[in-house]
């Protein structure tokens, strides 16, 4: 097949998933946060999937990476997107969301298979109430993010006017059949034989523009239950290419083993409990002047050929 040939099969793909024009989140939000942009546009919002009974992970974060005040002369938004686990909005959120109105929640049942629903409640979210944010980030709860690396190496790099994506690239990812495996697709929801290509829903990067593209282009896109995948149909109807990080092992969906040195030098690294993620985080920033001469290009190389074992089985992952 050739690449335009692939294309034109993509398009055609997308098409035959095409529903009705309407909203696919059309819940209620119990708590909106809807004046968190008020003041001005940030450079940078966070929208961070979380679930009810996930407390201490959200104060962690918000003690570490997640502060809004840590990149001096960067405003940052940090928001906890939530469904519901219990029936209603729980009087400790309530309480929580009063404390540090750093949440969003709607009334869709919080869910492995609602986290698409969760996300576009996030797109919907910046569309409607923080539409000129320069940048936005999707990330879960269990994640380390180097903040400061992301925005000072990365983003202003970065035209705000480019609509941009990036993350951990995942491309020409074939669907999963078999019905006992997490990312099992259906042929009926999706017929084709390859995904547009997306980003690991772990951790990735955008223009703020494309999140009101996202979300209203999502109105005419049955929903599907693995949202990176969802977000990947988006940007292809819209037709926004998803861009390479600048180094190979700056988004990681797996867990980087730890260095501080290491850690100073990339963006992500997965499955990061509450307590590791404080242990970390303070050593990070004693080490931060003993790591200024590394070079950020070069990985100690066991660390790098570990990464790269890593991340040729993830992308494997619809071969299982």
């Amino acid at each position: 097949t050739t690449h335009s040939g692939m294309i034109v099969l993509n398009i055609s793909i997308v098409s035959l998933i095409v529903g009705k024009y309407k909203d696919p989140v059309p819940y209620k939000f119990l708590i909106q946060e809807e004046d968190k942009c008020k003041k001005s546009a940030p450079f940078l919002v966070f929208l961070i999937c979380t679930k009810e009974d996930e407390k201490l992970r959200r104060d962690n974060i918000r003690k570490t990476w997640g502060n809004e005040s840590l990149v001096p002369g960067f405003s940052v938004v940090r928001l906890f997107m939530l469904g519901v686990q219990k029936q209603g909005s729980t009087e400790e959120i309530r309480k929580e969301s009063r404390m540090y109105r750093d949440i969003i929640q709607q009334d869709f049942q919080d869910t492995y298979y609602n986290l698409t629903l969760k996300v576009l409640m996030g797109m919907k979210w910046v569309s409607s109430y923080c539409p000129n944010a320069h940048f936005v980030m999707k990330t879960d709860s269990d994640m380390f993010v180097n903040t400061n690396y992301l925005i000072q190496k990365l983003l202003v790099t970065i035209s705000t006017s480019d609509h941009y994506f990036t993350g951990f690239p995942m491309r020409k990812c074939h669907p999963i059949r078999n019905s006992g495996n997490k990312w099992y697709m259906p042929l009926d929801l999706y017929p084709g034989e390859i995904y547009p290509d997306f980003c690991s829903g772990t951790g990735y990067v955008f223009s703020g523009s494309l999140a009101t593209m996202i979300y209203k282009v999502s109105f005419g896109i049955k929903v599907l239950h693995l949202e990176d995948v969802y977000v990947g149909l988006c940007l292809q109807k819209i037709g926004v290419v998803v861009s390479s990080p600048p180094r190979i092992s700056l988004f990681n969906p797996f867990k980087v083993p730890f260095n501080p040195c290491v850690y100073n030098n990339l963006i992500t690294s997965h499955y990061i409990s509450p307590n590791e993620l404080l242990i970390f985080w303070n050593l990070i920033q004693k080490k931060k002047h003993d790591c200024s001469q590394i070079s950020t290009g070069n990985l100690p190389p066991f660390i790098f050929f570990s990464q790269l074992s890593r991340r040729i089985s993830h992308q494997q992952r619809n071969s299982i």
